[in-house]
């Protein structure tokens, strides 16, 4: 599948704090949620997506972003890195780009994505309810099969996705298969909707590795960075925001995910770590939670951090090269 051309320009989301009036979602013509008019629950649920149910999760999905809830992140699940990188993890923000692309691209040309996570928010934080529940969606696929030894895995990474609940005997009896997956985000038109949406991830150029991967018809990403971060911003839009970035500019901020959102105070509220969907939520929660700081600390980050992958540097720099 090649790249698809927008066909709406993306619209800048702003935080409600940062300017007087919330711009209207032009793109479906419809004006967010507002602060008191979302719904509420009493409890957290993590939507388990498979084969049979994804193509009506995904417009339940696309109806929420109609209705105003534009942040979004996302989170994956794989078998860990086959090939390991020659750049020691503290040193990755030093590291050229292209030294880091070429490591990630090597590892997700050879291996199988096993879950997506999604969670969305209007832009007060408040999460969508489904069913009576504040929900984030986790997609399993059948693309990885642990059973056969031409699947590429790294067999630590593989016991700790076990422990942590992953069903891969079911996933590939039940699990979607990525290239379904992507034709329906085309033909729902979900996929014109995605740039026009403000992305937190964490550490995620493996996270926009298999993605990309998966909406250019599982080919091997490409071999110029400066071609994989146009797709980036192709699919994603220009407001994509990555925590481990952003860290830089925030004083006792440092470590993975857990213990970022532990030191700001984020509480995990569903499922465990290594669980897509629960590391989707918590990074948008977290994310919320930074651009909340005080002394002006979250509108710096709003206006500084911004298209800015930790490792890949600048949607807008490599895609202008």
């Amino acid at each position: 599948m090649p790249p698809i051309p927008l066909h709406h320009r993306p619209i800048p989301l702003y935080p409600p704090q940062f300017q007087s009036r919330v711009p209207v979602f032009r793109v479906v013509g419809a004006p967010i949620c507002r602060q008191g008019s979302v719904k509420k629950a009493d409890r957290f649920e993590v939507r388990s997506v498979c084969r049979y149910n994804f193509k009506a999760e995904i417009a339940v999905i696309q109806s929420l972003i109609r209705a105003g809830y534009r942040f979004a992140s996302f989170d994956t699940e794989f078998p860990g890195t086959v090939v390991k990188s020659e750049i020691p993890k503290h040193l990755i923000s030093q590291a050229v780009p292209v030294d880091v692309y070429k490591m990630m691209k090597t590892n997700v040309d050879q291996t199988h994505i096993i879950q997506l996570g999604l969670s969305l928010s209007d832009p007060f934080g408040n999460l969508p309810v489904c069913d009576g529940a504040y929900c984030c969606w986790e997609f399993n696929f059948s693309d990885f099969d642990v059973d056969c030894a031409q699947h590429l895995r790294n067999s630590v990474s593989i016991d700790v996705l076990k422990r942590q609940g992953i069903d891969f005997p079911e996933n590939k009896c039940t699990g979607i298969c990525s290239a379904d997956f992507a034709e329906e985000i085309e033909r729902s038109g979900l996929v014109e909707l995605l740039p026009c949406l403000t992305w937190a991830t964490f550490q995620s150029a493996y996270d926009f590795g298999y993605l990309i991967k998966m909406f250019t018809g599982n080919k091997e990403l490409p071999e110029d960075i400066n071609e994989f971060m146009g797709n980036v911003k192709t699919y994603f839009g220009p407001n994509v925001y990555d925590i481990k970035y952003m860290m830089k500019f925030c004083d006792g901020l440092f470590g993975g995910l857990n213990r970022v959102a532990e030191t700001l105070g984020v509480d995990r509220v569903a499922g465990s770590s290594h669980q897509a969907g629960s590391d989707s939520l918590l990074t948008l929660q977290t994310f919320v939670k930074m651009l909340k700081m005080e002394k002006n600390k979250g509108k710096e980050l709003w206006e500084e951090c911004g298209g800015v992958l930790f490792g890949l540097g600048s949607l807008d720099f490599w895609h202008h090269c």
